[in-house]
Formats: C-alpha cells, structure tokens, sequence
C-alpha cells in the first residue's frame, strides 16, 4: 500500500461526526503515522524476500548459507612474473608498480638489477578480479618513474585473478549442499570442498579410480577452461586438509578437446561474424563441461543460423567433419578456429 492508501485506510476509521480533509486535526495526526507505516512495511517486505535462500541477495544470502557452513567466495588478484630491465646495481623495491593500460601491478619482492641488466620477478595484480588478467606483453610501463629502471614486460599471461562469487553460483552450492548427502567422504562432498575454492568452475568426481581408497577429482576453473597448475594446487591442498583419514585423493585439471569450425555463410559483415560465432560457440561449450558426452553437430548449426544476420549456411565442418565430437571421461571441449568463407 501506498503512503496516501495507507492514510485513507485509517482516516475511514475516524467518525464522520469529525473533519478528515486535508489539514484537519485527524489528517495532520494520522499523515506522520501512515508514513511510518509505509516504512515499516517496505523493511517487511524486504525481511520477507530475503529470509529465504531462493530470494534472498547480497548479504542477507550470506547469512543465509552460513547456516550450512558455506561462505562466499572472495575474488582473488592475478599473479605472474614481469622482466624488469635496469641498470645494473639498481634496486627494485618491494610494491613498485608497473602497469597495462589502467592496471597496476606490485612487484612481490626486492631485487637487484644483476650484471645481465635485467631480472624477472613475481607480481600481483592490485585490483582483484579478472581485471588482473592480461595477455603477454600487456605490462609495459611504470606508471610513475623509477630511476635506474628502463623497461618491463610480462613475457607471459597473468592468471589467476577471479570475481567474487556471484549471489547465483552461492545460491547453487547452497542447493547442492541441502539436496545432496554430501558426507562420509562421498563424491558429493568431494565436489563440494573443491568448489570452496576461488576460481572453480565445474567438478567431476571418479571414485575409487585407482583402487579401494581413492578418488579422482577433475577440475575446471570459473570460465570452464582447464585448471591452472596453481589452481589445482590449492584445491588439492584444501582437500587434503578434510578428507577422511586413510582416503587418498589425487587432483588434476580436465584435459581438453579443441573445436574448430569453419563454415561458408550467406550474411552481411563476414569480417566480423567469425568473433561472434567464436563467441556464442564458447559460451555453449562452457555451460556442457561434464554435462555432455559430446559436441553436437546440429546445435552448433543451429547457433549459426540463429544468427540475425545468417541468412543460411553450407559447408558446415566442425573438426573437419560433419558429425558429433565425442569427449572422454575427464575430457571438456574449448574453442579453437573458426573461419568463415
């Protein structure tokens, strides 16, 4: 109810025998009250959505999955390694920046320039989240001037920056905790611990893979591409830090099986459809890792023409057939080439 509809409601109360309208004593008395009343009603409204998991947000989700022990996870800042050129003798301090367009990274440790003239040393993003990832050759500056020093680089990607977890990936470990008898030591609280960690996307549990006692865990990270080595580290860590006594756990990334496509097209802007075939076909391939046994031929078709400016397409080869791509246990397919005539 709105403001007004609350203070007609209460004004109907009052006897006719007494003045409501506008500035009488009833109205003046009962228009602070109605206000208030709107207030509280909003604040019910919002304790109303948010006292359950399946619409609740932000913080009140938070307190919400604490209730089964689960937290949210906190983004996490890129790390790589940066070659610093300088003169020799130069020392470089621990937290100097170097920088890629608007992100600044801090050197992780002190060194000195060596007789070589330059040095390659460890630095992490200042700005948590996938911001910190940049390609190589992407830092090659100093953003403020650092005497004695030339030149950086980053010779290779930085990696390992991830956004917080968002309110719907919380709210599905939620789920998959209450729904599933994630105890014992069983697959499913396999899963769970290895999708604690920053940067996990999906999780395949092999049971028993090698014998009584062991168990597989297979990996993605949070855009459903292969595991970093660092990645499965600190999930391997986690999990041996709660495993069972006596159950022997081994951790490893999904190997990969690459996609690629070439098709000819009837459509405007052939130098810029392939981006957005690259685009769309990613994005289908990420949302099947684990899920599908293979790549299907026709959905990838269908992609394509769902196009708004595909008229029609022929020639179609996806790994240079016409058939579904078959993926292995452990196996997720990633985009490789498309090229459109």
């Amino acid at each position: 109810m709105k403001v007004n509809e609350i203070l007609e409601y209460m004004l109907g109360w009052v006897s006719d025998e007494y003045d409501t309208d506008v500035g009488s004593f009833f109205y003046d008395l009962l228009y602070p009250v109605a206000v208030e009343a709107y207030a509280i009603q909003n604040k019910l409204d919002i304790t109303a959505v948010n006292a359950f998991a399946l619409t609740a947000s932000g913080e009140y989700l938070d307190r919400k999955v604490a209730e089964q022990g689960i937290t949210r996870k906190g983004a996490t800042f890129a790390k790589g390694t940066v070659r610093i050129t300088g003169n020799r003798g130069e020392v470089v301090s621990k937290g100097a920046k170097v920088a890629a367009d608007s992100v600044l990274f801090a050197v992780d440790e002190a060194v000195t320039i060596p007789e070589a003239g330059y040095v390659d040393i460890a630095a992490t993003s200042t700005t948590a989240g996938t911001a910190g990832n940049v390609k190589a050759g992407a830092i090659n500056r100093f953003p403020v001037t650092l005497p004695g020093l030339t030149a950086v680089v980053n010779d290779a990607a930085f990696t390992g920056g991830y956004e917080a977890e968002s309110d719907g990936d919380l709210l599905e470990r939620y789920i998959e905790k209450v729904s599933r008898p994630n105890v014992s030591g069983n697959k499913y609280q396999y899963e769970a611990w290895a999708k604690e960690i920053s940067g996990i996307g999906s999780v395949q549990v092999v049971p028993l893979w090698n014998g009584a006692g062991t168990v597989k865990v297979i990996i993605t990270d949070a855009e459903n591409q292969p595991a970093s080595a660092g990645l499965v580290a600190a999930v391997q860590a986690h999990i041996d830090d709660n495993r069972p006594v006596g159950a022997k756990a081994t951790v490893v990334s999904a190997a990969s099986k690459t996609i690629n496509i070439s098709v000819t097209l009837e459509c405007e802007n052939k130098d810029t459809i392939a981006e957005t075939i690259t685009t769309m076909v990613k994005k289908y391939l990420a949302g099947m890792a684990f899920e599908k046994s293979y790549v299907s031929y026709a959905k990838i078709g269908g992609l394509i023409l769902a196009l708004d400016n595909v008229e029609d397409y022929t020639s179609l080869k996806v790994n240079n057939g016409t058939s579904n791509i078959a993926l292995g246990d452990g196996v997720i397919p990633i985009i490789g080439t498309v090229v459109v005539t």
